[in-house]
């Protein structure tokens, strides 16, 4: 019986493009009139998230389900291609549909301005199965935003509160945003709701960096800054390129810490030229 269902779950992951459910993995076997199970059984591929049976397309037929594990540990259709190559949730999901007031209340409008400027793009997010807030993984992703912390601070010590209070605020919101991310998975209204905050944070303690640098003078900038600046930007490139699990969490931590040095040093710099 065992080497039935490794062959079979073998037949399936090898046959992965060619299935087309959407329900949980289940090993299904016909019943037996003295309630044993009897036959070879096969392995559908069905996804979703929860420990939930089912019942079979052919229940005429006396199929009985056993879930085999539901949880996103293992991979899906869609995971193979995405492995392979790189696969954006916009390409792959399409537009938000769950722009609305219930999900945004007095956002709103913000959402649907973004949602128009960008096509679509701009409240789409990354699935980063199989890592959850649980993982050792997802754990280490989240643990990358106590650079913004960090930074931060020693910015507010030195004299600059302001600056380093925007950037406390988008770490925390960062955190967050991620976690949501991390828990809730693909096409969830709540992180939405989260990217769309972590934008409004990240983008006010970007445009205070961008004014301290035009206030500095390109010629004055850290050759340091400017190098950790443009690491930071090919990171987060590389993130709308391999935008799903490992390969988004490995550039968008780099995004994260990098990101962070070049706002303490650009931070930093601002508060000796105006000492002196």
């Amino acid at each position: 019986m065992r080497q039935s269902i490794v062959l079979t779950f073998f037949f399936a992951v090898q046959s992965v493009n060619s299935l087309q459910s959407s329900r949980p993995l289940a090993f299904v076997v016909p019943s037996c009139a003295s309630n044993h199970y009897c036959g070879n059984g096969v392995l559908l591929h069905r996804q979703q998230r929860t420990k939930q049976l089912y019942l079979s397309d052919n229940e005429d037929e006396g199929e009985q389900i056993i879930p085999i594990n539901n949880d996103r540990s293992i991979l899906s259709k869609d995971d193979v291609p995405n492995i392979l190559a790189g696969s954006s949730t916009f390409q792959k999901y399409g537009r938000p549909t769950d722009i609305t007031s219930d999900s945004f209340g007095p956002l709103l409008p913000i959402a649907e301005a973004v949602d128009e400027a960008t096509g679509g793009w701009g409240l789409t997010y990354a699935d980063l199965h199989p890592a959850t807030p649980r993982t050792t993984i997802g754990q280490a992703f989240l643990a990358t935003n106590i650079f913004y912390a960090a930074g931060g601070l020693a910015l507010g010590v030195q004299g600059d509160w302001f600056y380093g209070a925007l950037t406390e605020l988008a770490g925390i919101v960062s955190f967050v945003y991620h976690y949501t991310q991390l828990e809730f998975g693909k096409n969830r209204a709540e992180v939405r709701l989260a990217l769309l905050v972590d934008y409004m944070t990240a983008g006010a303690a970007l445009i205070c960096g961008g004014v301290y640098m035009v206030q500095l003078g390109i010629d004055a900038i850290p050759f340091e800054a400017l190098l950790t600046a443009i690491g930071a930007s090919i990171c987060l490139g590389l993130c709308w390129v391999w935008e799903f699990g490992y390969p988004y969490i490995f550039w968008h931590s780099l995004w994260h810490i990098l990101s962070a040095v070049t706002g303490y040093l650009i931070g930093q710099d601002h508060l000796l030229s105006t000492a002196g």
